[in-house]
């Protein structure tokens, strides 16, 4: 009880409505300010697929080949209006083929980035054929990117040209279209401005002032036992994040 001299101070009613109007518009911003997507890269073997993301990711290309199975990459991305985007971007096997893996990757990637090698007529197929199987097991809607890579090559080396390409996917398909290099690191940022615009989200990714990466353990996917089937300790999905401010 108050003392003889205190006043009892109440809160306002108005008060109480500002504070509780606060708190909903800082939980809403909270809420609005993260999301994840989950892009899943494929392509035929030696086109590039895995150069591509070590370029926008870590900004190193890697000149000596080796066959991927499957990893995931994490590219973790604070704006200067506060919103948080998470790309998970699954790295999978030109090489290898896994059914099961394959279509357990078609049925939960947000958005999807077929990659072709501009001399390899027959990689060109191979996202034909890739796209069909995404069209029939998700439909039309889903986000994709279609990228011809390697165009540091001499123009006598091409064995699928831009002109008809291009029609095909633009006009056809309604899909993304861009063609880069990645050894030479030329037009790799464009691949996900465009899938971003492809999935309807609104985000500038320019290049990073400040980044932090780290690579974390290997972990084994639980999902439908997948791992179990596979021998080589390689045969696991491998999480590399990567972290940075945009602006």
């Amino acid at each position: 009880m108050p003392g003889p001299c205190q006043r009892l101070r109440l809160p306002s009613l108005a008060a109480v409505m500002r504070t509780t109007r606060a708190s909903t518009t800082d939980y809403t911003t909270i809420a609005i300010r993260k999301e994840q997507r989950r892009v899943v890269m494929m392509g035929a073997a030696r086109v590039g697929k895995t150069c591509i993301i070590s370029q926008f990711l870590y900004d190193k290309f890697q000149a000596r080949y080796k066959q991927t199975v499957e990893e995931l990459h994490r590219g973790e991305y604070e704006l200067p209006d506060g919103s948080a985007l998470t790309l998970d971007i699954l790295d999978t096997s030109g090489s290898y083929e896994f059914p099961a893996m394959r279509t357990l990757s078609i049925s939960t990637a947000g958005a999807f980035i077929l990659v072709y090698a501009v001399d390899d007529k027959q990689s060109w197929f191979e996202v034909e054929r890739l796209r069909k199987q995404i069209i029939a097991k998700r439909g039309l809607k889903v986000p994709i990117v279609i990228v011809g890579n390697k165009v540091d090559i001499n123009e006598a080396d091409r064995q699928v040209q831009h002109e008809v390409t291009e029609m095909i996917v633009c006009e056809d398909w309604k899909c993304g279209y861009i063609e880069c290099s990645a050894k030479e690191n030329v037009g790799i940022v464009e691949i996900f401005k465009e899938l971003l615009v492809q999935a309807n989200i609104r985000y500038n990714l320019s290049p990073a002032v400040r980044r932090r990466r780290q690579s974390l353990p290997s972990y084994s996917s639980a999902a439908a036992g997948i791992t179990r089937t596979i021998k080589s300790p390689s045969h696991k999905y491998t999480l590399k994040r990567h972290s940075c401010t945009m602006t």
